[in-house]
C-alpha cells in the first residue's frame, strides 16, 4: 500500500456514533465501484484451499495482499498476520473466513477505515452458526453505512482490475461493454464462460443480498461509462421501489435492461370476481413493471445471451432493412423466413450497385440476399458482395449468415474469416451495424471471435434467435413510456371518502359504473328499477331497445341475467319479472369492436393495468399490461401495442379515469370496464363495470 492511502486512514477508529440509515426503498450505489475495480484489496483468509480466488485479486494493476496468521505469501500473494499490520486501508475487503471470527474481521477492516468488503460465503456450508453471523454482519455494516456484496454469492469479476471472484476467470474473459447482475452465481459464473464473443464491463454475482442488492448495481452500472447494457437474472426482488427507481435510471441513461427472471409460473391462478383479477397475476405483474420502464425481457439464458451481444456493440441496429450474403440457397430462404416473421425485410439492391457486380462476377445472383457460394473465388466473392451491399447505401443491417464453427476446415475457415473481415470494413465505413448469423451453436474460432468483438462485428448463434434478438434491438427505445416530470396525484379524495364505510367485496354494477363515470367514462345511459311497472317506466324514459339486467356485483355471477334488444314494454315487463329484485334498465347500444379495460391492486408492485379485446375474448386473449402511475405517455402506448389506435381518445380517458381511482382510493382493489363497445359511427360507451372494494385501507407503499 502507498504512503498517500496511508494517510487516508482516520486517526481513531471511526462509528462511535452509528450512521443514519437511508430510507429502505433509497437506491445505494455508495462502495460499489470498490467492489467491482478496487485500487486495492486485503483478503482476509488466503490460503491454499481458496487459490482461485487467491489468483484473482491478483489480477490487474492493483495492490494486493492477503491476511493469514502464520505464511508470509500464499500462492504468490504476499501476506501480513492481521489488517492491523497493513501499512494502509484497502479500498476492498474479501471475507474469506467462516462464522466464528467473520464478524470480528469486518470490525478490523472498518477500524482501518474500509467501506466495501466481499462475503462469498456464509451460506449452507456455515450450518447452524451462519445465519446468526448473517445477522450481526448486516448489524455491523448498517452502523458504519458499509457496502458488502454477498453472502453466500460467487463475487465480482473485472477483466481488468482485482477481483473476488470465488472461481477461475478464464483467459476468453475480455473487457467490453455488457455488464452482468444475477443473484445466481453459476449463472454469472456462465457468462465468465461464454468465451471472446463480447466483453464485460463486470459480472457481481449478487447472492443474499446482504444492504447491497439487484436494484443497487443496475444503478451503478446505469452510470458507468464503459457499460452499454446491463444483462440482470432474477430470482427474487427484496426492494420494489427502489428496483423501479433502478430500471427508472437505466432508462434516463439510454442503457437497455434485458431481464430473465425464475419462478414465474403461477401456483394457481387465484379465484377473482372481476376478469382482471384472473388474467394479471404475479409474473403478469412484474413483466407489467419491466414493459412500463422498457426493459427487455426473455425467457432462457441463450436469449439473454444473443440479446445482449447485439446491444454490446457500438453501432446498434436502428431499422429493419436487412443487405444480407450468405453460402447456401437454404440458408438465405431460413434468413428469409425469419426476417419476415420479425418484421425484417430485404430490399432490392439498387440498378447501379447490380450492373457493377454482373460486370465484375457475370454469374453472381443480383438478389437480395446474395448468394456468392461457388460462383468465384469464395473470399473474393463473398468480400465483393459485402462491399456492395455496404455501397449500397440501402440497408439498416449487413448481414453475413455463413456457417460459423471452430470445427470447420481450413479452406472453409479462410472465406468465414474473410466474410467478418469485410464486415468489419463495411460497418466501419458506413456505421451500419454489422453481424454474422450461423446455424451452429459450437462456438467460432476464439481469433475469429476476437477479431469480430475488436471490430464490432457482432456474432450470433443461430439465425432465428439472431435476428430475433436484432430486431427486438431495433425496435427498442429507452423508457419510451416514463413521464417526463412527477405524475401529479388525481383529486378523488371525495371518492376515497365516499368509500371509507362500505364492505370490502364488490360494488354493484350501477354504482361501480357511477364511480367511474364521475372521473370521466362515458357509459350507455342507464337507471334503476325496483319492480317491473318501474323497469317499463325506465325503458320509456331511454328509449327502444333497451337491455335489462340484474344490478349484481359481478360479470361471472350474472351468468343469464341479461336480456338483450328488448324492445317493447311487455317484453321489458317480463324480462324484470324473470330477473325478480332490482334491476338495471340500460339503452342497447350499437354493435362494434368490444374492448376492455381493467386494473388489478398487485401486492408487491401496486397498480397493474390491462387493456385489450373485450366481451367474450376477454380471458382467451393476452392484454397489454403496464403498471402506474400511468400517464399519457404510456396510455399511448398501451393502446399502440394493442392495436386500438383508432380509439385513442375514448381509451385514454378510460385508462387515465382508473388510473385516478387506483390512486386516490386505495381501497379499490380492481376495476373491471367490460366491454366498452366502440361502434361504426365513432361514438364509444362502456356497458358494463366493476369495482372490488378490499379491506385494506393503506396506500400502496411503492407509489411514487
Amino acid at each position: 500500500m502507498s504512503s498517500a492511502q496511508s494517510a487516508t486512514r482516520p486517526a481513531t477508529p471511526p462509528g462511535s456514533q452509528p450512521a443514519t440509515a437511508a430510507p429502505r426503498d433509497a437506491l445505494r450505489t455508495s462502495g460499489l465501484r470498490a467492489i467491482l475495480a478496487p485500487r486495492s484489496v486485503a483478503l482476509v483468509g488466503a490460503s491454499r484451499r481458496n487459490l482461485a480466488l487467491v489468483a484473482n485479486v491478483r489480477r490487474g494493476t492493483g495492490e494486493a495482499v492477503g491476511i493469514h496468521p502464520s505464511n508470509s505469501e500464499v500462492a504468490g500473494l504476499p501476506c501480513v498476520p492481521s489488517l492491523s499490520a497493513l501499512p494502509a486501508p484497502p479500498e476492498l475487503a474479501v471475507l474469506a473466513v467462516g462464522p466464528a471470527t467473520i464478524a470480528a474481521s469486518m470490525r478490523d477492516a472498518l477500524a482501518l477505515g474500509v467501506r466495501s468488503f466481499v462475503v462469498p460465503g456464509l451460506g449452507v456450508e456455515s450450518g447452524a452458526d451462519g445465519p446468526a453471523a448473517v445477522r450481526e454482519l448486516h448489524r455491523i455494516a448498517e452502523a458504519f453505512s458499509a457496502a458488502v456484496l454477498g453472502p453466500n454469492c460467487m463475487g465480482s469479476a473485472s477483466p481488468d482490475s482485482p477481483s473476488a471472484w470465488l472461481g477461475t476467470i478464464p483467459a476468453s474473459f475480455l473487457p467490453g461493454s455488457v455488464a452482468i447482475v444475477s443473484q445466481s452465481g453459476s449463472i454469472a459464473d456462465a457468462f465468465l464462460a461464454l468465451g471472446p464473443r463480447y466483453g464485460f464491463s463486470g459480472v457481481v454475482s449478487c447472492g443474499a443480498e446482504l444492504n447491497r442488492d439487484a436494484a443497487d448495481w443496475v444503478a451503478h452500472f446505469a452510470a458507468d461509462p464503459a457499460t452499454r447494457v446491463i444483462g440482470l437474472f432474477l430470482e427474487t426482488v427484496r426492494r420494489p421501489q427502489a428496483f423501479r427507481q433502478a430500471l427508472r435510471v437505466a432508462a434516463e441513461a439510454g442503457k437497455p435492461v434485458v431481464c430473465l427472471k425464475i419462478g414465474r409460473s403461477e401456483q394457481a391462478r387465484r379465484a377473482a370476481l372481476a376478469h382482471t383479477g384472473a388474467i394479471v397475476g404475479s409474473h403478469a405483474a412484474f413483466s407489467a413493471v419491466l414493459r412500463s420502464h422498457g426493459v427487455l425481457q426473455v425467457d432462457d439464458l441463450p436469449e439473454m445471451i444473443e440479446l445482449l451481444g447485439v446491444f454490446s456493440t457500438a453501432r446498434r441496429p436502428t431499422g429493419g432493412r436487412i443487405g444480407a450474403v450468405t453460402e447456401s440457397g437454404a440458408e438465405a430462404a431460413l434468413l428469409g423466413d425469419h426476417a419476415e416473421r420479425n418484421g425484417l425485410t430485404f430490399p432490392a439492391l439498387p440498378e447501379s450497385i447490380q450492373r457493377r457486380l454482373r460486370a465484375d462476377h457475370p454469374l453472381l445472383p443480383t438478389s437480395n440476399p446474395l448468394d456468392p457460394w461457388a460462383i468465384a473465388e469464395p473470399v473474393a466473392a463473398f468480400s465483393a458482395a459485402i462491399q456492395a451491399l455496404a455501397d449500397a447505401g440501402a440497408y439498416d443491417l449487413l448481414i453475413g449468415q455463413v456457417d460459423l464453427s471452430r470445427h470447420r476446415g481450413e479452406t472453409e475457415q479462410t472465406w468465414c474469416g474473410a466474410v467478418v473481415r469485410a464486415l468489419a470494413d463495411a460497418g466501419r465505413r458506413t456505421n451500419t451495424f454489422t453481424a454474422v448469423t450461423t446455424v451452429h451453436q459450437t462456438d467460432p474460432p476464439e481469433a475469429l471471435a476476437r477479431y469480430a468483438a475488436e471490430h464490432d462485428v457482432c456474432l450470433l448463434k443461430g439465425i432465428g434467435s439472431g435476428l430475433t434478438a436484432i430486431a427486438r434491438a431495433a425496435a427498442w427505445s429507452a423508457g419510451a413510456g416514463l413521464p417526463k416530470a412527477a405524475v401529479p396525484p388525481p383529486r378523488t379524495s371525495d371518492i376515497a371518502g365516499g368509500l371509507a364505510g362500505l364492505p370490502a367485496g364488490p360494488l354493484s354494477e350501477f354504482d361501480s359504473s357511477a364511480l367511474l363515470e364521475r372521473t370521466g367514462v362515458a357509459f350507455a345511459r342507464r337507471l334503476l328499477a325496483e319492480s317491473p311497472d318501474d323497469a317499463v317506466e325506465a325503458a320509456r324514459t331511454l328509449g327502444f331497445p333497451v337491455v335489462v339486467k340484474t344490478d349484481g356485483p359481478a360479470h361471472k355471477a350474472r351468468a343469464g341475467g341479461v336480456m338483450l334488444n328488448l324492445n317493447g314494454p311487455e317484453a321489458v315487463c317480463d324480462a324484470a319479472t324473470r330477473l325478480a329484485g332490482r334491476v338495471l334498465v340500460a339503452e342497447q347500444v350499437a354493435p362494434g369492436l368490444e374492448v376492455f379495460c381493467g386494473m388489478v391492486r398487485d401486492p408487491v408492485w401496486g397498480p397493474v393495468y390491462a387493456l385489450g379485446r373485450g366481451g367474450t375474448q376477454v380471458e382467451s386473449t393476452t392484454p397489454v399490461t403496464f403498471v402506474g402511475p400511468l400517464t399519457p405517455e404510456l396510455v399511448r402506448l398501451m393502446i399502440s401495442r394493442s392495436g386500438l389506435e383508432t380509439w385513442q381518445s375514448p381509451l385514454a380517458v378510460a385508462l387515465l379515469a382508473m388510473d385516478a381511482l387506483a390512486r386516490g382510493a386505495p381501497r379499490i382493489g380492481e376495476i373491471d370496464i367490460n366491454p366498452i363497445v366502440c361502434a361504426p359511427d365513432g361514438v364509444a360507451r362502456a356497458v358494463d363495470a366493476l369495482i372490488v372494494l378490499t379491506a385494506d385501507a393503506s396506500p400502496d407503499k411503492d407509489s411514487p
